[in-house]
Parts: C-alpha cells; structure tokens; sequence
C-alpha cells in the first residue's frame, strides 16, 4: 500500500480545475472500462494507493524532473541518500487527451502529486 500526498501548488491546481467544466468527466465520469463506474480521477487514486498497475490507457510515461524539484522531495523525505525519485506523468483521458496529472514515485512507496491541467497549464 502507498501513500499519497499532494503538494501545495497541487492542491492549488486541483481546486482550479474542478471548478471548471472541461474537467467534469475526469472527477465525475467514469473510466471506459467494462464493469468499472469509478471516475478516472478516482481509478488512478485507487491504483496509487493499492500500488496497481496503470492501464496503457492512461499513457504513463516518465518526465524530467529539475535538479531542485528533486531536491526538494528527497529533503521532505529525509533521506538524501537512498531514495530514487522518478517523475512520471498520465493522461486521464487517453493517450492524445490533454487533461494531465504529474506525479513523482519514490522508492519509498510514497507517491507525490505535484501538478495536474492541460499541456499548456503545465509545461
């Protein structure tokens, strides 16, 4: 089981998109899976927490991580050492979907949300 835990300038960013429309389906829809009726937004919470594997549906892919960000957990972690730290993002809605979550595993089973909009917002 992990952990997850959402960042400050996350908690920002989700507050915003849910206020808006075009996100509507990610926290209220529901995955285009049989016999599934969670919304992506809660699928992918579930798969954190359970430490399931991603369905190629929602296009995980690593990204680079800046020298500070990494900085940054590994100091929130306590332990500069031994702990990796993979940035990774997923697309809630597919593969050519613009509605994006960026997250970072550690090794530590503990996985940080660290920003979630459109490819615009973010990058």
């Amino acid at each position: 089981m992990s952990e997850v835990i959402p960042t400050n300038h996350f908690k920002k960013q989700r507050k915003k998109v849910k206020k808006n429309p075009r996100w509507h389906s990610i926290f209220h829809g529901e995955v285009p899976f049989p016999d599934d009726h969670r919304s992506p937004w809660e699928y992918i919470i579930s798969c954190f927490l359970n430490d399931e594997k991603i369905p190629d549906y929602f296009y995980e892919h690593p990204i680079t991580l800046t020298a500070q960000q990494k900085r940054e957990i590994k100091n929130r972690l306590g332990s500069l050492d031994k702990v990796e730290v993979r940035g990774l993002d997923l697309h809630f809605d597919g593969h050519n979907g613009d509605h994006l979550l960026l997250y970072i595993r550690t090794n530590q089973e503990i996985v940080y949300l660290v920003g979630i909009g459109t490819h615009s917002d973010l990058f």
